[in-house]
């Protein structure tokens, strides 16, 4: 396998009929999914494009090309209808991050769909990882400023992805992970904001046929990246604020943001390689 090389496929279509485009440093026609390979998603919510760029930039990188024996797929593009509206929500007005399977409300905050699994995007990325098996997952989000571990098998991949940067680096974020003690109260306090999530369904909810659960990350991109620290409770006009520095400057978001995003990319993908 050559890191340098890049194998595209389509996971499925939209709503729309747009194509779900899959980057992979290794070939997709593989008789079966290799052991430790690493999914990372972007684009979920189509009104945050930096998820989707940071993500087609890694595979574009010096990283990616010396990624080689570390299996490694990349969905930039989640959510092609809503990137094209620049909504959060696909064609049909469902938000895809409460959409799966687990935990799933009808009453969520945010419109679920009529029932779990309802929409093409969900279906295809549901079986694209049922079918490949990823023993990492790691799914980008603006901006909520945190590294977040989903389940207690993902706080290992957190830490290590957290070890990746500097101190600087890590001035944006904060690290989140399930600590001995308050792990049933942090569970329901996940389970509370982000119903039928997909990081509920692969932290929580999903059990491969040989018992293993992936390691589940969700980073959320910072919504201030030269911030001296992350605030425990971030501005209400966090979101609006973000998109107020993108729609001036995105490159220089993306310049102040790329090397620490690349950085715990880079280890999450390096992550129990050798064992």
């Amino acid at each position: 396998m050559s890191g340098s090389q890049i194998f595209i496929r389509s996971i499925g279509t939209s709503c729309e009929g747009l194509g779900i485009p899959a980057y992979a440093n290794f070939d997709l026609a593989a008789a079966a999914p290799p052991e430790n390979l690493t999914l990372l998603i972007g684009g979920t919510h189509g009104n945050e494009p930096a998820t989707v760029v940071l993500l087609e930039s890694f595979f574009q990188s010096s990283a990616w090309t010396a990624l080689d024996g570390c299996p490694t797929i990349v969905l930039p593009l989640a959510n092609p209808d809503g990137y094209k509206r620049g909504s959060r929500y696909n064609a049909r007005g469902v938000d895809l991050n409460r959409n799966c399977g687990f935990n799933w409300h009808a009453e969520s905050a945010e419109p679920p769909g009529p029932t779990p699994w309802s929409e093409p995007e969900s279906q295809a990325l549901r079986d694209f990882i049922l079918a490949w098996r990823p023993a990492k997952i790691v799914s980008l989000h603006w901006a909520l400023a945190e590294l977040d571990a989903d389940g207690p098998q993902s706080t290992a991949l957190a830490q290590a992805m957290w070890a990746a940067l500097d101190d600087a680096a890590r001035r944006p974020y904060r690290l989140r992970v399930t600590e001995l003690g308050r792990g049933q109260r942090r569970l329901q306090e996940t389970y509370a904001i982000c119903p039928g999530s997909l990081g509920q369904w692969c932290g929580y909810g999903l059990t491969y046929p040989d018992a293993t659960a992936p390691a589940m990350i969700t980073l959320e991109l910072p919504y201030d990246p030269h911030a001296a620290s992350r605030p425990d409770a971030l501005p209400d006009a966090h979101l609006d604020e973000v998109r107020a520095l993108w729609q001036r400057d995105s490159a220089g978001y993306l310049r102040a943001v790329e090397p620490g995003i690349h950085a715990m990319l880079t280890a999450a993908c390096r992550f129990l390689q050798n064992h």
